[in-house]
């Protein structure tokens, strides 16, 4: 028993010296994807649309090739509603939708001292802040199809369903900069396991968005591997 403890004891201590915090932001670019029925909308197609992300991340280096990362960050899951029939395929909807997303990952890595690569895996949350639809939309008169741009702001309805919750993960290189500071390129996944909209009993009109993302990110590392 007492072996035993001694080895657990010297296993700790050996994380503990190695053990860095590091924190940092970033911001770059998101583009959004939904999946949805198409039962019924016939002339209805949805295509994804840039948006903003950016926010703050933390890690915690166990050991030189495993961290744990956590974020906080702003992102928009914006995708185009666009109309097909003849007359009216000038028409559009632009959906643009901001979280707050709080992902918590894994982070593997390889690679040298400077430069590194790291695969990252696990899960997020999140809450929808606003939403916006902003577009094309048309009238008719006896004569003829017109058309009007439309930029509004919306209240939720009892039908959407603001918190969220999916898996992400991706792929980050980074590369070290000097003893405290790392530069770090990020492409993530976001896939939603949470339809944002509640669906109508009759119809099952479950909606699921998909995020990808592109950041450029800085990190300070609060404390360095002491050297045995």
């Amino acid at each position: 028993m007492k072996r035993l403890l001694l080895i657990i004891t010297l296993l700790l201590l050996n994380r503990m010296v190695f053990a860095q915090w590091s924190v940092g932001a970033y911001g770059g670019v998101s583009s959004t994807t939904i999946d949805r029925s198409q039962a019924g909308r016939i002339d209805e197609t949805y295509s994804s649309l840039l948006g903003h992300n950016f926010g703050a991340k933390a890690t915690y280096a166990v050991n030189p090739w495993f961290a744990i990362r956590a974020e906080l960050n702003v992102m928009q899951r914006n995708h185009r509603l666009q109309r097909h029939l003849d007359y009216l395929s000038p028409v559009y909807t632009d959906h643009v939708n901001t979280y707050l997303t709080l992902p918590l990952m894994a982070d593997f890595s390889f690679g040298t001292e400077r430069l590194r690569g790291h695969l990252l895996l696990g899960g997020f949350a999140g809450y929808w802040l606003h939403r916006r639809v902003k577009g094309v939309t048309y009238g008719m008169t006896d004569y003829e199809v017109f058309f009007n741009d439309f930029d509004n702001k919306l209240d939720f309805m009892d039908t959407d369903r603001r918190f969220d919750a999916g898996l992400a993960g991706g792929i980050t290189l980074s590369y070290c900069l000097s003893s405290h500071f790392t530069l770090s390129l990020d492409g993530l996944l976001y896939y939603d396991l949470v339809s944002h909209h509640k669906g109508y009993p009759q119809m099952q009109d479950y909606r699921y968005l998909t995020t990808s993302t592109l950041t450029l990110g800085i990190m300070y590392h609060i404390s360095r591997k002491v050297q045995q």
